[in-house]
C-alpha cells in the first residue's frame, strides 16, 4: 500500500503525494449552494431545539397512541396545532378508515403443573378474549413447514400452543459495535424477467395464516409467544391475518423468562399445564383515524414536493417514546427550525405524521392512495423510525438512480459524521409505501441504542430517549429536506416497471439453477482447499526472497519466481512486462544522537532515495512550520548546517473500522492526525517541494521526519520523485525521539549528530510487472484484471504490504485454473511493481496498453494488508453500482465471506488509481484494519502477523469477482464524464 499519510504536519495536516481522499462524490464542491443554509439549520436545532420538550409532552401528557384510540386522535390534534404554531402552512388532518379498533383489557396466566408459577403476559394486538379462564396442556408446535402439520393432527384440542424455539438471553451476547454496519449485502433487486425479491413479511404472514388455520381446525385454546426480550420485558404486535381483523385464536406474549421455563420443561417431556385469561375490547364498526400533515410552500415549484415523516401511532405497553415519538418529534422539530429561519425552498417541503404504521403501514398506504394523482410530483420521502439512536446514514431501498444526487445532498453535512448511504431496503416502515408506487422512499439507518429493549415493550418511555441524538435526527431530516427541495431537478425514478417480477405477465414455473453461482461455489471451495499452497507461497516470498524494493535484485528474483508459479499453475501467456526506473537505491545505515543539552541515541531510518550525508553531520536542531510558501521566508539564512525537523508533531489516532468511517473520511486503515482537515493535494505538494528546495539552497545538514507510528516503529516512504535522488539527506525518526527533539528545540538550544547512508545506481534499471491470464472463450480481447503489487519497502519483509495481496492473486489464478473455468472474457492477473514510490508500475502498464483500455471491463486490486475483505470500493463509479451488486451477491451469501454492499468511496494510494484515471473501472478491496496501521511500511511488516483465514477469503473474493465480471453480458459501465453529465 502506497503511503497515504506522512506523520508530520505541513499547513496543519498530513498527506502523502498523489493521494485521493475518500468520501463524498464531489469533494471539491463542499462549498455548495446548500452549505450556508445547512449551517443555519444545524445551529438552530443544536442551540434552540424543542424536540425533547415536545417528546416529553407527547409521552407523558398524551401517552400511548394505539391506532383507533382517543390518545392518537389527541396526538393528531396537538401536532396539528404545533405545526401551525411554528408557522407551517396548511396544517391539517387527513382521515382514513380502519375496519375496527381494539383496546387492551386484562391478561393473566399461571402455570398450574407440574408446579405453580405466576406468568407475566400481555395480549397480542387484535387478539380475541378467552372465554373466561382456560386451562390446557402446553404443546410445542415445532412444524417448520405445512407438510409437517399432520404430525399434530388430533393432538391440539384445548391445548396451549408454543411454537418458537427458545433462545437464551442470559448472559446477553456482548454488543458488537459494528454489527449493524457489517451485515452482508442484501439480494439486489430483480431485473426484468426475474421473479421479484420477496417481502419477508409476506412470507411470514403466509406461514402465520397456514398455522392459524390449522390450529383453529384442531381446537387450540390459546397461543403463547416469546417476547424475546430480557429482564421481564414484554412484546407487542398484532395477530391480524387481514387488515384490522380479529385474530382467530387468543394470543399473548409472555416474558422471555417465563417462556424459556415452559420450553425447558416441555423439552424434558414434563406434563406442563397453563391457565390463561384475557379480556380485550373490540370496536363494533369502522372508524376514522388520521395522518397529520403540514408544509412549507415551495417558492419556485410549489407543486413538487419533498416529504419527511415518522409515525405518530404506537403500541400501548409503554408511551411510544422511541417508537416512534422520536421520529415524529424530529419531523416536528425540523418544521420548527425551517420555518423559524424563514428559508425559502424551491419545492414544497411536506411534514407527514402517519398513523396505523404498527399494524401494517396503513396510514402511509392510505396517504399514497389519497394522493395517487400527485405521486409523480413527489421528489422523495425520508422516514425516521428506528428509535432514539443517532442517524448513521440513509437507506435508499434499491433506488440506485438516486445515489449520486443523495451524496450531493448530504455532502455539506460533514459535521454530522454520517456514514456512506446504503442501498439497503427495509419493509418495516412508511417509506416502503412510497417505494411500492415508484416514489423514491428512503429511511434513516440509526444506531440501535436500546431499541431492542424499548421496541414494542413497556420500556418504551421518555426516560430512554437520548436527547442529543434526537436533535441530530432532526438536523438530518431538516437539512435533507431543504437540500433535496433545492436540487435542480426532482430525484429520478427507477425505470418502469418498479417491481418487474410482480408486473411480469409470465411466471417461471420453478427457479432455474444459476450456473454462475454454481461455479462460484466451486471456486470458493477450491481456494479454501488450496490454502496450504497460499501459505507456502507467501512464506517463500517473504522469508526466502524477503523485502522487494523497486529496482533491487530481490524484486527481480520475485518477479521471475511469480512468473514460474503462474506457469506451474497452467496459466496462459505468462510473461514479464518491463519498464525502467532512473535509479535503484540501496539502504545504508542511519544513526543519530542528541548531543545538546544531553546525550541520547536516536533511532533513524533513511527515507527512500535519500542521498548520503557522507559521514556524520552535526548541527542545531530547528523545527520548521509553514502553512504557505511565503512562510518559508522567516527561515532563510538560518538553516545552514541545521538538523531540520519537518513540521510539528501531531497526535495520531488509530484507524476506525472501515465501514464505520464517516462518509467524508478515508477508509484506508492508517493512523491519522487529530482534527485532520481536507486539503488540496496539489497545493500541499507545491508547498512541500518548495520547502525541500529551500532546504537544499540553505545547505541544511539533514532533514528528519516523524514516523506516524508509536512505540519505536519506524516509517518508510520516498522523498523524491521519479526515482531521482532527494535534494537533501532525509531520514525518518521514531515518533518518541522526534517529539523529544521538538520540545527541546522549542525550550532552547538543541544539537544533534546524524549520519544517513544510502547509494543510488546512477543509471537506469529495468523492472517488471508479472502478467498471466486465462483466455476468454467468447470475447478474448476483452479482459477483467485482478492485481496487487509485488514490490515492498525494506524495513520488514513486505508480508502484508503487499505480499498478502500478490499471493492472493496467485491463489485466485490457481483456483480458477483448477476448477476449469471457461470465462467469456479473458481474466488477467497482474503483479505490479513500483507501487510504493507512486503507482509507477500500474502507470507503466496503463501507458503500454493504452490502445486496449476500452476493452478492459474492470480492475480489482487487493492492497490493504492481512485483514478480511469487507467489501469493494468503486471509486465513485455510480454507473456500475447495480451491475456490481448482482456480480458480487454470491460473495454475500457465502458464509465464510459475507461481503457487505459495495462502497462508492474514492480512495487513492494503490494500483487501481491509474486505471480509474484512464476511465477504466478501477476498484479496491476495503479491508478490516487488522493492525495494518502498525505494520504498514515498518519493521513489523512480517509473516507472523498474517491472518491466514482472512487472506484465503481475500483470494476467494478476487477469484469470484474475476469470474463473475468476465461472465457479464456487457463490459462494466464507465463513469459518466463531466461532459456526459452536462448533456443528461
Amino acid at each position: 500500500m502506497r503511503l497515504r499519510r506522512i506523520g508530520v504536519s505541513v499547513c496543519g495536516v498530513v498527506l502523502a503525494f498523489g493521494a485521493v481522499r475518500g468520501g463524498w462524490a464531489e469533494p471539491a464542491e463542499e462549498k455548495s449552494a446548500f452549505a450556508a443554509a445547512d449551517a443555519q439549520i444545524l445551529s438552530e436545532i443544536r442551540e434552540h431545539s424543542e424536540a425533547a420538550a415536545n417528546l416529553e409532552y407527547l409521552s407523558d401528557n398524551i401517552g400511548a397512541r394505539l391506532t383507533g384510540s382517543p390518545q392518537l386522535k389527541q396526538a393528531n390534534d396537538w401536532t396539528r396545532e404545533m405545526f401551525a404554531k411554528y408557522g407551517a402552512m396548511d396544517a391539517h388532518l387527513e382521515g382514513w378508515t380502519m375496519e375496527r379498533s381494539w383496546a387492551r383489557g386484562t391478561a393473566s396466566a399461571r402455570m398450574v403443573s407440574p408446579a405453580e408459577h405466576p406468568l407475566t403476559i400481555a395480549a397480542a394486538g387484535w387478539s380475541p378474549s378467552t372465554p373466561g379462564a382456560v386451562t390446557g396442556a402446553v404443546v410445542y408446535f415445532d412444524a417448520k413447514e405445512k407438510k409437517d402439520f399432520a404430525r399434530f393432527h388430533g393432538k391440539l384440542k384445548g391445548a396451549i400452543v408454543i411454537y418458537q424455539e427458545a433462545v437464551s438471553l442470559s448472559p446477553p451476547k456482548p454488543e458488537e459495535p459494528n454489527a449493524l454496519l457489517s451485515r452482508p449485502m442484501q439480494q439486489p433487486p430483480a431485473r426484468i424477467g426475474e421473479p421479484p425479491v420477496e417481502d419477508p413479511y409476506e412470507a411470514f404472514l403466509k406461514a402465520a395464516r397456514e398455522r392459524a388455520e390449522f390450529w383453529k381446525q384442531e381446537g387450540v385454546a390459546a397461543v403463547l409467544r416469546d417476547s424475546n426480550k430480557p429482564h421481564g420485558l414484554l412484546n407487542m404486535t398484532d395477530v391480524s391475518l387481514g387488515r384490522y381483523d380479529i385474530g382467530p385464536i387468543p394470543t399473548a406474549f409472555i416474558t422471555g423468562e417465563g417462556y424459556r421455563m415452559i420450553f425447558r420443561m416441555v423439552q424434558r417431556h414434563l406434563p406442563v399445564q397453563v391457565e390463561v385469561e384475557m379480556t380485550n375490547r373490540v370496536g363494533d364498526k369502522p372508524m376514522t383515524v388520521y395522518n397529520t400533515v403540514a408544509e412549507i410552500r415551495g417558492s419556485e415549484k410549489p407543486d413538487e414536493v419533498v416529504i419527511i415523516g415518522g409515525h405518530l401511532d404506537s403500541w400501548d405497553l409503554g408511551t411510544g417514546s422511541t417508537d416512534d415519538g422520536t421520529g415524529s418529534m424530529a419531523v416536528l422539530e425540523a418544521a420548527r427550525a425551517l420555518t423559524k429561519l424563514n428559508l425559502k425552498p424551491k419545492r414544497t417541503i411536506r411534514f407527514v405524521l402517519f398513523s396505523g404504521e404498527e399494524q401494517g403501514l396503513y396510514g402511509s398506504q392510505e396517504y399514497v392512495k389519497a394522493h395517487k394523482n400527485d405521486l409523480e410530483k413527489i421528489s422523495g420521502v425520508l422516514v425516521h423510525d428506528t428509535g432514539t439512536g443517532r442517524v448513521l446514514t440513509l437507506g435508499l431501498h434499491d433506488n440506485y438512480q438516486d445515489r449520486e444526487m443523495v451524496d450531493q445532498v448530504l455532502a455539506p453535512l460533514r459535521e454530522l459524521k454520517l456514514m456512506e448511504p446504503r442501498m439497503a431496503r427495509s419493509f418495516g416502515t412508511d417509506h416502503w409505501s412510497f417505494d411500492e408506487v415508484g416514489v423514491p422512499g428512503f429511511f434513516c439507518i440509526q444506531d440501535r441504542a436500546e431499541y431492542n429493549l424499548t421496541h414494542h415493550s413497556q420500556s418504551d418511555t421518555f426516560d430512554k430517549v437520548w436527547r442529543d441524538d434526537l436533535n441530530q435526527g432532526a438536523e438530518v431530516l431538516a437539512a435533507w429536506a431543504y437540500n433535496t427541495a433545492n436540487l435542480p431537478e426532482m430525484l429520478p425514478r427507477r425505470p418502469l416497471p418498479y417491481n418487474p417480477g410482480k408486473d411480469a405477465t409470465k411466471k417461471e414455473e420453478a427457479p432455474k439453477a444459476d450456473p454462475i453461482e454454481a461455479m462460484d461455489t466451486k471456486i470458493v471451495e477450491q481456494v479454501k482447499a488450496d490454502a496450504p499452497a497460499l501459505k507456502a507461497d507467501l512464506t517463500y516470498l517473504t522469508e526466502r526472497i524477503g523485502p522487494r524494493l523497486t529496482g533491487s535484485a530481490k524484486l527481480d528474483e520475485a518477479s521471475h519466481w511469480t512468473a514460474e508459479q503462474f506457469k506451474a499453475a497452467g496459466l496462459a501467456n505468462v510473461h514479464l512486462e518491463d519498464w525502467t526506473i532512473a535509479n535503484s537505491w540501496t539502504r545504508g545505515p542511519a544513526t543519530g544522537r542528541l548531543v545538546v543539552p544531553t546525550e541520547q541515541i536516536l533511532t533513524l531510518a533513511a527515507a527512500g532515495w535519500s542521498p548520503s550525508t557522507n559521514g556524520a553531520v552535526r548541527g542545531p536542531v530547528v523545527g520548521v512550520i509553514f502553512e504557505k510558501i511565503e512562510d518559508l521566508e522567516q527561515y532563510k539564512g538560518k538553516l545552514k548546517g541545521a538538523i531540520v525537523l519537518f513540521g510539528r508533531p501531531r497526535k495520531m489516532v488509530p484507524p476506525e473500522f472501515p465501514l464505520a468511517t464517516p462518509w467524508s473520511e478515508s477508509t484506508i486503515p492508517l493512523a491519522h492526525a487529530v482534527n485532520e482537515m481536507p486539503i488540496d493535494p496539489a497545493a500541499y505538494r507545491q508547498a512541500r517541494l518548495a520547502a525541500m528546495k529551500m532546504f537544499a539552497e540553505e545547505k541544511v545538514g539533514a532533514v528528519l521526519m516523524a514516523s506516524e507510528k508509536e512505540f519505536g516503529l519506524l516509517n518508510m516512504s520516498s522523498q523524491s520523485r521519479d526515482y531521482q535522488a532527494a535534494v537533501v539527506p532525509v531520514a525518518y525518526s521514531v515518533r518518541e525521539d522526534y517529539e523529544m527533539l521538538w520540545h527541546l528545540q522549542e525550550a532552547g538550544r538543541a544539537e544533534a549528530e546524524v549520519s544517513i547512508g544510502g547509494s543510488l545506481s546512477g543509471k537506469p534499471v529495468q523492472v517488471y510487472n508479472t502478467v498471466a491470464e486465462i483466455r476468454g472463450a467468447e470475447k478474448p480481447d476483452e479482459a477483467v484484471i485482478i492485481g496487487a503489487h509485488l514490490d515492498s519497502w525494506d524495513l520488514g519483509t513486505g508480508a502484508t504490504d503487499n505480499g498478502t495481496g500478490s499471493m492472493a492473486v496467485l491463489a485466485a489464478a490457481r483456483a480458477l485454473q483448477k476448477v476449469g473455468v471457461k470465462p467469456k472474457r479473458t481474466i488477467r492477473f497482474v503483479l505490479f511493481t513500483g507501487e510504493e514510490q507512486g503507482l509507477n508500475g500500474s502507470r507503466a502498464y496503463v501507458k503500454t496498453h493504452k490502445d486496449e483500455l476500452a476493452k478492459i471491463s474492470g480492475v480489482l486490486v487487493h492492497d490493504s494488508g492481512t485483514g478480511k475483505v469487507l467489501t469493494i470500493g468503486l471509486m465513485g463509479n455510480y454507473a456500475v453500482r447495480e451491475t456490481i451488486d448482482h456480480a458480487l451477491y454470491p460473495l454475500a451469501k457465502a458464509k465464510e465471506i459475507e461481503l457487505v454492499e459495495p462502497s462508492l468511496r474514492r480512495e487513492g494510494g494503490s494500483d487501481h488509481v491509474p486505471f480509474d484515471e484512464a476511465g477504466v473501472p478501477g476498484f479496491w478491496c476495503v479491508q478490516d484494519v487488522a493492525d495494518y496501521d502498525k505494520m504498514h511500511h515498518s519493521q513489523a511488516d512480517r509473516l507472523e502477523h498474517v491472518r491466514w483465514d482472512d487472506l484465503t477469503e481475500g483470494a476467494q473474493v478476487l477469484a469470484v469477482f474475476a469470474y463473475n465480471v468476465a461472465q457479464l453480458p456487457e463490459l462494466l459501465p464507465r463513469k459518466a464524464t463531466k461532459e456526459k453529465k452536462a448533456d443528461q
